[in-house]
């Protein structure tokens, strides 16, 4: 389903050809409908949904003719805030005209969109205070159930999905990152056998773990997988809208196309949501940007280090603050390369998210970013 949108009483460049789609028609492929419980659709800028839900009364035997006593549910809300994003092109006029260009333009901006709305479901840090969106991504949310790292057979996720299933939960997928989803196939009957847990994978067949389909995305950070119940989770979207230009790049003979959403989620049951990794070097590299004074923190599967000063010695200081973190490996399985202050090159010792926070640096201009 669209919309076309026109304001005629406007000059013709402050009114745009704009469409609005729903984004589940146009977006079906984005996690945030294949993983969560969509509970509204935002419209214009509002920064935040109120969802009602009801906390699970217990039942009780009754002799027959008796009364029954009330049970009164607990009632919760969950806030979910909600971050537009946006893309926009620039392209010529002549490219513009080309046959084929608009689908193949409206081909692109959808897969923009979808990687930008699973980035944000999985990878985004937690927003820094006073900051409340965009929300924290799944992979970096407290309270989730852990089994740690995978590495020799299946039984850490037969464990994690009983957890789940213990904790009332219904899972219903697994998503993990592409490198986690061949660490598990790569896992042998047994050391001396070349046949693997998963099967040889040669036939056509769904992706599938422990008999739940597994879904494959690269936002998903690396060597890390989650299990998945969509009615923990709930969200918001708005609607997607396209916008296209003629005179906004007036002087180069131009078009503008651009494209606006809002998405936003929130976990209302972390118990019911399980995550786990795969052990191998997973490379970050962290930029402070040439800070005063100060200090920055970083968080690595939800752990997060004393504050570490802004001239700190990568060697000793930095690789020391992560092997302090309670998480079962030390500052030996670490590399932590550069000079103090940054930036600094880290490999960690598995999967997870590595973020941070700068909010105390002076001066600096805090980043975290995948190294290539």
């Amino acid at each position: 389903m669209s919309f076309t949108h026109s304001t005629s009483s406007s000059a013709v460049a402050w009114r745009p050809d704009q469409f609005t789609f729903a984004p589940e028609t146009v977006l079906a492929e984005a996690l945030i409908f294949q993983a969560t419980t969509v509970a509204g659709h935002i419209e214009g800028d509002a920064p935040s949904l109120r969802v009602a839900y009801a906390l699970d009364a217990d039942a009780n035997f009754v002799d027959e003719g008796a009364d029954i006593d009330e049970s009164e549910p607990e009632l919760a809300e969950a806030l979910v805030y909600t971050k537009k994003f946006a893309q926009l092109l620039r392209i010529t006029r002549e490219q513009y005209k080309q046959a084929g260009t608009p689908e193949h333009l409206s081909q692109s901006v959808a897969r923009a969109m979808i990687t930008k709305a699973d980035n944000a479901l999985l990878a985004q840090g937690a927003p820094v205070s006073p900051a409340v969106a965009p929300s924290t991504g799944l992979a970096n949310a407290a309270g989730i159930i852990s089994q740690g790292s995978v590495t020799d057979d299946l039984d850490k996720l037969v464990d994690l999905e009983a957890t789940v299933r213990a904790n009332r939960g219904n899972p219903q997928r697994w998503i993990l990152a592409p490198d986690t989803w061949a660490g598990l196939r790569k896992l042998k009957t047994g050391t001396a056998f070349n046949s693997t847990l998963l099967g040889a994978g040669t036939d056509d067949a769904d992706p599938r773990l422990l008999s739940l389909p597994v879904l494959l995305n690269p936002e998903m950070p690396r060597r890390t997988g989650m299990l998945i119940d969509p009615t923990a989770i709930v969200s918001a979207v708005s609607d997607l809208t396209i916008a296209t230009s003629a005179e906004s790049y007036f002087k180069s003979d131009s078009i503008g196309v651009r494209a606006t959403m809002r998405t936003g989620h929130t976990m209302v049951r972390p118990d019911r949501i399980g995550v786990f990794y795969i052990d191998g070097d997973v490379g970050w590299v962290v930029t402070l940007g040439a800070p005063s004074a100060g200090t920055f923190t970083l968080t690595w599967r939800g752990k997060t280090t004393t504050a570490i000063a802004y001239n700190a010695a990568s060697g000793t200081t930095v690789k020391n603050a992560l092997g302090a973190l309670d998480d079962g490996y030390t500052a030996a399985d670490w590399t932590v390369a550069g000079p103090n202050g940054g930036p600094y090159a880290i490999t960690a010792p598995g999967g997870g998210a590595l973020t941070g926070s700068g909010a105390a640096l002076t001066d600096g201009t805090f980043s975290i970013a995948a190294a290539a």
